[in-house]
């Protein structure tokens, strides 16, 4: 089967696990978790920070990391090769992404 964001949401919400269990176990922001469900990879930091989360997202879901890996990879570099308008650019705001980061690491660090 070939994972995307959205079936692993589905599989995620067939297993009654809430994501913010996901961002407790594995110390990712639940924005992060959020956008990966979503496949808004603007929003990731770079692809080791992506293939990370999404290892660890995998491991959370009782999944193979690796097969979960290859095949949100084959969909980042979708992404990567112009997935994005010129009309979509304009219409997303840059500094939304940041604040949205910025709010999962305070997250993050308050459970610390």
């Amino acid at each position: 089967m070939a994972y995307r964001g959205k079936s692993l949401k589905a599989l995620r919400e067939t297993k009654l696990i809430r994501l913010q269990r996901i961002a407790n176990e594995t110390r990712i922001g639940l924005c992060y978790l959020e956008d990966l469900e979503e496949e808004r990879f603007d929003r990731f930091p770079g692809e080791f920070y992506f293939q990370s989360f999404v290892k660890s997202y995998a491991r959370s879901l009782d999944l193979d990391p690796d097969e979960i890996a290859t095949d949100l990879q084959a969909a980042y570099e979708e992404w990567q090769g112009g997935g994005e308008s010129p009309g979509e650019a304009i219409s997303t705001p840059v500094d939304d992404g940041l604040f949205r980061r910025i709010a999962g690491y305070l997250w993050g660090a308050q459970e610390v």
